[in-house]
């Protein structure tokens, strides 16, 4: 090969890159419906935020709020739900503030900390009772789905990751038999 042979190449293959990209790119793209892009107003995702929040608390390590869970649920539900279960988690979401008036007299983010608890339990009590009964074709269960996302954004930040579970940023060798006391943070992958 000569140097004319070699530069036509380079220029095929950086030229191919260059084009596949912006292909990818756009194939990535999702335009959201109106109702799944009000999810990214601020007093949604702090609805969200409070939500995980009262799912997963702060304890001794931190809560789902302090991890940008609030965030990072509507992203994934522009983005990786069907439309259906789209639908379904928009209009849980909606009834969210009605069921807390309808049990304690007002909106859940004006509830009390032990409130949020008991109401976020009763729903996943009915969640739990859908999902056991729910025929494959029907869409997920609002509250299953919120707190998939919850868990699932809390563990893969970075707050989940190195306080709440052991983290080794560059693991070594695999050890079949390493020591585990009861109560050790499971270990972040």
């Amino acid at each position: 090969m000569n140097r004319r042979e070699a530069i036509q190449r380079v220029a095929l293959l950086m030229g191919g890159a260059v084009i596949g990209s912006s292909l990818f790119l756009e194939g990535c793209t999702r335009t959201a419906s109106k109702e799944v892009a009000s999810l990214f107003e601020k007093d949604t995702m702090n609805l969200l935020g409070d939500l995980a929040e009262a799912i997963l608390p702060k304890t001794s390590t931190p809560g789902a709020k302090e991890a940008g869970v609030g965030e990072f649920i509507p992203v994934m539900i522009r983005d990786c739900y069907s439309p259906e279960d789209q639908k379904a988690f928009m209009e849980g979401l909606g009834k969210i503030d009605d069921r807390a008036n309808e049990k304690h007299g007002k909106d859940f983010q004006q509830l009390t900390p032990e409130e949020q608890l008991t109401f976020v339990n009763e729903y996943d009590k009915e969640a739990k009772e859908y999902q056991t009964n729910k025929k494959e074709e029907d869409p997920n269960h609002f509250f299953t789905m919120l707190k998939q996302l919850t868990l699932t954004g809390f563990f893969t930040s970075e707050v989940g990751m190195k306080q709440a579970l052991n983290y080794v940023k560059i693991p070594g060798r695999y050890d079949g038999e390493f020591p585990y006391k009861k109560g050790d943070k499971a270990w972040a992958i």
